[in-house]
């Protein structure tokens, strides 16, 4: 029994160190998630695209001379819708974007007005049916919006009425706002004014504003 008691003694000193060495349950660390960084919108790059919108003259003043009859009496306007397509190229130099722009439309900016001609008062239809622009832009870069002006040359071709056709330049301004909806597709709208004096040696002034809606594809 002697024996027996003193071999319990070491097992009932170990227990001690047996309870000690339980395990605590392990907690796991907590990783936050990433944080997700948006990309800095880029304006730099080629785009393509469409515009649809409305044009009218504010004054289509036609004087006429002793040679020629007077077209108009005093001051008409013409209105009507256009569409067209556009290609461009933008650079974006950080908080300014600079580039360029082509665009044709084809319109239908018209009406019809009582003419004075030697042989009397007829009636004739007048009609911008083509406008093509070259346009420089500016703008101040929102990251994925874009304000901008813009100033640049236009050709535009006026049918009908006892002149047949006229083809002319002018000048042209006026300012705009591009949208990024992803990093390829931008929609926009802009408003522009166009003048050209003398028209096609007509006597006519021809000042015309536009707004269009627009909708491009960048590379």
């Amino acid at each position: 029994m002697k024996y027996i008691r003193y071999a319990a003694i070491p097992a009932l000193l170990a227990a001690p160190a047996f309870a000690g060495n339980l395990q605590e349950p392990v907690v796991e660390p907590v990783i936050a998630a990433p944080v997700q960084v948006q990309p800095i919108s880029d304006w730099t790059g080629a785009y393509v695209g469409g515009q649809l919108g409305y044009g009218t003259t504010s004054t289509l003043e036609w004087s006429g001379n002793e040679d020629e009859p007077t077209l108009f009496q005093g001051s008409d306007d013409l209105d009507g819708g256009f569409g067209g397509l556009h290609v461009g190229y933008l650079h974006d130099l950080g908080q300014w974007a600079l580039g360029a722009e082509l665009d044709y439309d084809w319109a239908d900016i018209s009406n019809t007005f009582d003419i004075a001609t030697d042989d009397g008062v007829i009636s004739n239809e007048y009609t911008i049916d083509e406008i093509a622009r070259l346009k420089f832009i500016a703008g101040y870069d929102l990251g994925n919006g874009l304000v901008y002006g813009t100033a640049g040359v236009f050709n535009a071709n006026l049918d009908g009425g006892i002149y047949g056709e006229a083809d002319d330049n002018g000048w042209l301004a006026g300012v705009g706002y591009k949208h990024k909806f992803t990093e390829n597709w931008i929609g926009g709208v802009e408003a522009l004014y166009h003048k050209a004096s003398d028209f096609d040696d007509t006597g006519a002034d021809l000042k015309m504003t536009t707004v269009s809606a627009r909708i491009s594809y960048k590379f």
